[in-house]
């Protein structure tokens, strides 16, 4: 397998090689083995359309990654091509504030039942502005959040660990200091402990973040302990955060909060609304809001910004061709009323279906799990080398394994894509690296 992954990506090896001097990516050393140090590499590649991509040693592959989650119509989608290079024409600079944002604004509340919203670059970002504006509404200080979700690289919430007698965080990681973490706690998702210390921990919990259905572990979905939170959080002066950057605008144009019917403080978007573009969103209650710009007021009359603020800013949280892709995605999910999302989920969940139907008879150490049109294999020991096999026969899953259908796989390619994981199972067979019936 090194072997003939090395040829058939060797242009993109010399590439990584080439730049490792000058380039400091850590994707380039996930998951580091001495054994398999010709394995890890990030592919290269410079040509993407539909559901496929193309690396720089000219391989074609079905794409699984789709920009982390971030492309739902596919690469090259034409009309969020068009919508970009229409807006080009027009101003793509920052400074002065595009009409858009305001626009965009306007209709994320009505597709989210939010009443504002603030614009930022990244996932990351409107995590960071989430938990600032619920500690500054609540003027507590600790956070709850669970293990196995994933919230971007803010510090505070960067560890795997905690103290088992307190469950606040506990350093894990290179520069992500304990006194960084000593307001956060963190409990395993679902658990009655949880629960337990929110109620007895009241005064002193500004924020619970959840992830709703961890994209880490999309088959657990709950939503009896969701509804809980909500409820003791609501009668607490708690907000409760909903990380959505990759549900939001997948299982529902509403997200999770229209799917479970629980309707959260604020509400951090990304990914899909971006329409491939970088952004972050911060929606929500306007008791939240109001502390990035004081609240509400006018021209005219004697009103003034009410609500004390805290600080946020960047340089492009509002940048042109981010916002008119935005409004390109969310119009041509409006204009399908729901039926676009509802087609790639139902063909997410019947390709896994399938799927499990095969790994049960010949391979029973092997499943996939998966929400919406997310799904994640679980590959349990030596059945991890399923992904290289799986790049060998033309399918690319990057080194975080959460994989993604788009509006651009269609049939045909989930067929074709049915196929090769089925080979890739015989190869890895016929290799010796895993057996059948075990």
């Amino acid at each position: 397998m090194i072997h003939k992954l090395s040829q058939k990506n060797s242009l993109t090896k010399k590439h990584t090689q080439n730049y490792r001097q000058y380039f400091a990516l850590n994707r380039n050393t996930a998951g580091f083995n001495i054994q398999k140090k010709e394995l890890i590499y990030t592919l290269v590649s410079d040509k993407s359309d539909g559901a496929f991509i193309w690396d720089i040693d000219d391989n074609k592959y079905i794409d699984l990654t789709m920009g982390f989650g971030s492309l739902l119509f596919g690469h090259n989608y034409l009309p969020i091509r068009t919508a970009i290079e229409n807006q080009l024409t027009k101003s793509w600079s920052v400074g002065p504030m595009s009409p858009l944002a305001g626009i965009l604004a306007e209709k994320i509340t009505v597709a989210t039942n939010t009443e504002r919203v603030a614009f930022f670059n990244s996932g990351t970002e409107a995590i960071m502005v989430s938990l600032r504006i619920a500690k500054a509404v609540t003027k507590k200080k600790n956070v709850v959040f669970f293990k196995g979700a994933y919230h971007g690289t803010f510090d505070p919430l960067l560890t795997l660990k905690r103290d088992h007698q307190t469950n606040i965080a506990k350093e894990s990681i290179p520069g992500i200091t304990q006194s960084t973490l000593n307001e956060s706690y963190v409990f395993d998702y679902g658990s009655e402990a949880s629960l337990d210390f929110i109620k007895k921990n009241t005064n002193n919990i500004a924020a619970v973040l959840v992830e709703p259905v961890q994209s880490r572990n999309p088959s657990f979905q709950p939503i009896a302990f969701l509804k809980e939170i909500r409820s003791i959080t609501e009668q607490n002066d708690i907000a409760l955060i909903f990380d959505e950057v990759i549900t939001g605008f997948r299982i529902d144009i509403g997200g999770c909060q229209k799917k479970f019917n629980i309707q959260a403080d604020i509400v951090t978007y990304g990914k899909i609304i971006g329409g491939g573009l970088p952004i972050g969103i911060v929606a929500g209650k306007s008791k939240f809001l109001d502390a990035i710009d004081g609240g509400f007021w006018q021209y005219g009359d004697q009103s003034i910004p009410e609500a004390k603020s805290t600080f946020v800013a960047g340089t492009f949280c509002h940048h042109p061709l981010a916002m008119v892709t935005a409004l390109k995605t969310l119009e041509i999910l409006e204009t399908s009323n729901g039926e676009l999302l509802e087609d790639i989920n139902i063909r997410t969940e019947n390709f896994c279906n399938k799927m499990n139907a095969f790994f049960k008879e010949n391979f029973p150490k092997l499943s996939i799990v998966h929400f919406g049109s997310l799904f994640r294999f679980v590959t349990p020991g030596k059945y991890k080398e399923l992904y290289n096999q799986l790049l060998l026969n033309g399918v690319y899953i990057w080194e975080g394994r959460n994989c993604f259908l788009s509006a651009a796989h269609t049939t045909e390619v989930v067929a074709l894509l049915e196929d090769k994981i089925k080979l890739s199972c015989k190869q890895l067979v016929e290799n010796g690296i895993i057996k059948t019936q075990v």
